[in-house]
């Protein structure tokens, strides 16, 4: 009887899991072409409040950026740089990291270092497109304490082609020549010899010749990949444990050729500088270990839940091969599985990311200027986006081009489950869970 009324409370107590950001109406809306839209249902759930509203905050700059909003965009990510709480999952102790990630009632979101590194770099394109110099070199020196990271060893610093040249753009727009010209080495010395980025790289630190003006050319192409629910199986203990954890799942999308023409004539096309969905995929991967025994240790009260469950109906008395003792074993198990189902792990993310960025710096005469950018070898069909733009001397004018715009929405699938056993990743959380518990 016991046992019979402990399940249903154990199950109902495990019905407040952590909130998701997948699939949601702001999400149909941007994919389907209309971003005002994605920023008008985003601001009413940001309006509403909870745990989920410095994400919230991110996805509605992201839109408001791709319907060509950046004086709306710029304070808002600045806004949420501020009130954004780092964990850093790699070196978050395990409690912390078991107690936010895996919390049976919603946290308050917590970034990466990688996302907050992101942030500033959308902040820092926002202003240069609002027209901001000077805001937007408050930016780049806020970005370069992120990118230095003097407290991390060297290979665990956040090293960003892209977010150092814009540093450079940003700093030479405001006048601060000697900063820019740092910020560019600094991003030549992670180009890795790339003559392509190089190439690039060269054009957004050249100054403007007297009379001439600049177009910086910006592709958010692609999808970023984002957090979903998956299930790992794991030996601990002599048995298979099973848990939830975050996994990273890559989208469809983006394009892989792109076209500028420049006033009708061919211009060189814009150059990837930060692959965000390769970079993502690379720290969750040093991050998965520490994320499993993170999921372990959240599931020790599961597991004495269960075992409870189990004890309350078991008989000493009997054969373990009684029915009885049979029927606890089941119920114990199941009870264990329902509470692996039903208290998931945390997966909000930054939805509205891309795949990549892409840049092109194209120095122009003052006046008028017609900038094509056909979009090409895609998942869809090709496309083109056109802009008119009018320039002063001396003027950076910013073009922002999102492809996953009129790509259409998809669901996100989970991953489903997957047997861990015997890997790399499984050996090391359970060095970690172990050392968090005393071999317990």
């Amino acid at each position: 009887m016991r046992a019979a009324l402990l399940l249903p409370l154990l199950l109902l107590a495990a019905c407040t899991g952590p909130a998701e950001l997948r699939n949601e109406a702001w999400q149909r809306a941007f994919y389907r072409g209309d971003p005002a839209r994605a920023a008008t249902l985003l601001q009413r759930r940001l309006d509403a409040g909870g745990p989920d509203a410095d994400v919230l905050r991110l996805e509605l700059a992201t839109a408001l950026l791709a319907d060509g909003r950046p004086d709306e965009a710029a304070p808002l990510l600045v806004e949420a740089d501020g009130r954004l709480e780092t964990l850093d999952y790699r070196s978050a102790p395990l409690e912390t990291l078991a107690a936010v990630a895996f919390s049976v009632t919603p946290q308050r979101y917590r970034a990466t270092r990688w996302e907050r590194l992101l942030v500033n770099a959308h902040a820092l394109l926002a202003f240069l497109a609002a027209g901001d110099a000077e805001a937007a070199a408050v930016e780049a020196r806020r970005a370069r304490v992120l990118l230095l990271q003097q407290d991390l060893p060297e290979d665990e610093r956040y090293a960003s082609v892209l977010v150092w040249a814009l540093c450079g753009v940003a700093l030479q727009a405001a006048g601060a020549p000697g900063e820019a010209e740092d910020a560019f080495r600094s991003a030549r010395a992670l180009a890795d010899g790339d003559p392509t980025r190089l190439a690039a790289l060269d054009a957004l630190a050249r100054p403007s010749a007297p009379g001439e003006g600049a177009i910086l050319l910006v592709v958010s192409n692609g999808k970023a990949p984002v957090r979903a629910q998956a299930i790992a199986r794991m030996w601990v203990d002599h048995g298979l444990q099973r848990v939830q954890f975050p996994a990273l799942v890559p989208r469809p999308g983006g394009y892989a050729r792109m076209e500028l023409w420049l006033d009708g004539d061919g211009a060189p096309a814009p150059v990837t500088l930060l692959d965000v969905a390769g970079q993502s995929a690379a720290r969750h991967a040093d991050e998965l270990p520490r994320l499993l025994a993170a999921a372990l240790l959240a599931a020790v009260p599961r597991a004495l839940a269960a075992g409870a469950v189990r004890d309350a109906m078991h008989d000493d008395d009997l054969p373990d091969d009684s029915t009885r003792n049979i029927l606890a074993e089941l119920l114990g198990f199941l009870t264990g599985e329902a509470l692996a189902e039903l208290l998931p792990a945390d997966t909000r993310c930054w939805t509205l990311l891309p795949a990549e960025l892409r840049v092109q710096r194209l120095p122009v005469a003052a006046g008028e200027h017609r900038v094509v950018l056909d979009l090409l070898d895609g998942a869809g069909e090709p496309r083109r986006v056109m802009w008119e733009v009018t320039l002063a001397e001396g003027e950076l004018a910013v073009v922002h081009a999102v492809t996953a715009l009129e790509e259409g929405f998809a669901r996100v699938q989970p991953p489903g489950e997957a047997d861990l056993t015997g890997t790399l990743a499984e050996g090391e959380a359970l060095d970690l869970f172990e050392a968090a518990t005393g071999g317990d």
